[in-house]
């Protein structure tokens, strides 16, 4: 493990210049200290890194070396062919150019890796499509796509917005098989649209400065664990048994917080939080039997009043 860890710290310098230790570490999942260990180590193994001190240095490699440890394992070529998406790649004209770029992969790894590569792509498909799922991508997806590629700003007319806005395409953000675009706007706030709700974009020549520090993966996490904190509000305490607990944990819009091992007749205790009343009253009404509710008392009331509804109608 940490062989491979020294060897993507080589190739991360090597790609992108100079990088901090604490850059290294978020790329790496480790701590600063452990990568300050390990630049050490690379140090003392004849690899030439360097440290620039001051308020712009970081970690780099002399100008003049160049790795030869790019050649793929087995294992990570076949991650290589698991990881691609046919319908993203369509939606952005590449497909065509992915399977050209597999076929000049394969030609390049060697026989055993190559083994794993078409393993791979005979025994494993990505499909992040739900099913009955044929909506087209926004007609506005390519003007987007060259924005972002060019740093060149959009002029967007969004939902049931009555005016236009300029926008700076930073990012664009595949979600099973909608579009988003994360841009900055005039004012220095950060936005993202759906892009199916586009109505329309116009590309412009106007060229912006891309933030230095901006990071398309960091801040959409950041941006939806935001949106997950301020949508799940409704806490409840359950008694569940059976295939229940795994249902729940499946609940959409809705997080487990805490679960208690099943006692002897098979009942756990869980802690959720749900979007709202409503939707908790959905979702547990088809877990009739298996599911009781301990809190909130108002959930209890709303559930007997909705199974007894459900009697009167139906006896």
């Amino acid at each position: 493990m940490r062989a491979e860890r020294l060897v993507q710290i080589v190739l991360l310098l090597q790609t992108h210049g100079r990088l901090t230790a604490g850059e290294l570490a978020r790329r790496l999942e480790v701590s600063a200290r452990t990568v300050q260990r390990d630049l050490d180590s690379l140090s003392g193994a004849g690899f030439p890194v360097y440290a620039d001190r001051g308020r712009s240095g970081g970690w780099s490699l002399a100008a003049d070396y160049r790795t030869r440890l790019t050649g793929l394992s087995p294992a990570e070529t076949a991650a290589l062919f698991v990881a691609s998406t046919a319908h993203v790649l369509a939606d952005l004209g590449l497909d065509a150019a992915a399977g050209t770029a597999e076929a000049k992969l394969l030609a390049t790894v060697p026989s055993h890796a190559r083994r794993q590569a078409d393993l791979a792509r005979e025994r494993v498909l990505v499909d992040h499509a739900d099913w009955m799922d044929t909506r087209e991508p926004s007609p506005w997806l390519p003007v987007l796509q060259q924005a972002v590629w060019d740093d060149t700003r959009v002029r967007l007319t969004y939902g049931s917005a009555p005016d236009a806005v300029d926008v700076e395409p930073l990012g664009l953000v595949a979600k099973k098989r909608s579009w988003y675009l994360v841009a900055r706007k005039a004012t220095g706030e950060f936005r993202t649209y759906r892009a199916d709700r586009i109505v329309h974009a116009d590309a412009t020549d106007e060229r912006f400065d891309r933030p230095d520090d901006f990071d398309l993966t960091e801040h959409w996490r950041r941006g939806s664990d935001r949106y997950f904190a301020e949508l799940r509000r409704y806490p409840v305490r359950l008694r569940v048994r059976g295939y229940a607990a795994v249902r729940l944990r499946w609940a959409r819009n809705a997080v487990v917080d805490t679960e208690s091992a099943p006692d002897e007749d098979g009942w756990s205790e869980v802690a959720m939080t749900f979007e709202s009343a409503h939707e908790t009253r959905i979702h547990l009404l088809g877990l009739a039997g298996d599911v009781v509710v301990l809190e909130p008392v108002e959930l209890r009331e709303a559930m007997r009043h909705a199974a007894q509804q459900f009697l009167d109608q139906n006896g």
